[in-house]
């Protein structure tokens, strides 16, 4: 909701959200700079949530510690979740290493809070699961976001309290094998948002 078209008619996006019976709507962070307005909007209404968290774009910009993502988690009850976050092997915006360490320090976070973990993954499935796995142990609650992978991955992530959003991104690349996936994710673990 902080970024254009909607964040241009926030009005609007909230009414015709509540004549189709929408109860909840859920932004969420990307950058330092967006958090900003993300407290300000879940402040419109009480149907409207939010997360924190830095993309994987941004995480050699938006340096943080788990401390740090905990302590901006707290600035406001209606802050519900940690992220977006994970890593982006497609763009490379940031530097591995730095999407690594933020991913890490995001997951750690969401452990400690006991919230749930929106997850971005492109072209680092392998990377993504391991790490992911590597907290085997902990309490994770994950919710893959505009989700774009494989069955395989997919499959591997439901022992895991994984959720899978789907977004437009199914229809607008035309991607046969991107719908075939989302057909066989059990509808119990589907999420459907607008992006």
């Amino acid at each position: 909701l902080d970024h254009e078209p909607l964040s241009k008619d926030l009005k609007q996006v909230i009414s015709r959200s509540k004549s189709i019976g929408i109860d909840k709507l859920l932004t969420i962070c990307t950058t330092i700079k967006g958090y900003d307005d993300i407290l300000k909007i879940i402040e419109l209404d009480p149907m409207i949530y939010g997360t924190f968290g830095i993309h994987p774009h941004e995480s050699s910009n938006d340096i943080l510690e788990k401390k740090e993502i905990i302590e901006k988690f707290k600035q406001s009850r209606k802050i519900i979740g940690i992220g977006e976050t994970g890593l982006d092997f497609y763009y490379n915006n940031s530097k591995k290493n730095d999407q690594l360490k933020s991913f890490k320090m995001h997951i750690e976070a969401s452990i400690d809070l006991g919230v749930p973990l929106i997850v971005h993954s492109r072209n680092a499935e392998e990377e993504t699961f391991n790490i992911l796995k590597s907290y085997d142990k902990e309490n994770l609650k994950i919710i893959m976001h505009c989700f774009t992978g494989s069955y395989e991955f997919a499959e591997k992530l439901f022992k895991y309290n994984t959720f899978f959003s789907a977004s437009g991104i199914i229809t607008f690349n035309n991607s046969l094998e991107l719908q075939n996936t989302f057909k066989k994710i059990p509808l119990e673990r589907l999420l459907i948002e607008t992006d």
